[in-house]
């Protein structure tokens, strides 16, 4: 046997679980601690400068996020549920229109024209 072969042939004998060596997962670093490491690093950048200056979300997001909540709130505390606007329905054109039913006049008519195409074909063969 070969060199590979016997190593091959340890791996397969190996017990489940013991085959393959790992390597050891690298060490996590506190979220703060990379995002202040990265942020060094990409020092000459616009955008991270204006990030730092301005903070991660714009202003008028944050005035949003206080002011949206508050209205809620205060009618959830004086228990007043203002009930939800039913949906008004779609307004019916050519694109929606429903698919034409075959009962009604359709199916008599095709019995019809399948009743005298017999007749028709009973005629011609006492006529010929």
């Amino acid at each position: 046997m070969t060199t590979v072969e016997t190593r091959v042939r340890s791996v397969l004998d190996a017990p489940r679980g013991h085959r393959f060596s790992r390597t050891p997962a690298p060490v996590r670093e506190n979220r703060q601690v990379r995002e202040q490491h990265l942020l060094r690093q990409m020092a000459g950048n616009p955008k991270v400068a204006h990030r730092l200056e301005h903070g991660v979300l714009p202003g008028w997001m944050r005035v949003a996020k206080e002011h949206g909540g508050s209205e809620e709130r205060e009618a959830g505390r004086a228990g007043v549920i203002e009930p939800e606007p039913e949906p008004t329905p779609l307004p019916r054109g050519r694109h929606r229109r429903t698919p034409r039913r075959w009962h009604g006049w359709a199916v008599p008519s095709y019995g019809a024209v399948l009743v005298a195409g017999m007749m028709i074909g009973q005629l011609a063969r006492l006529v010929l």
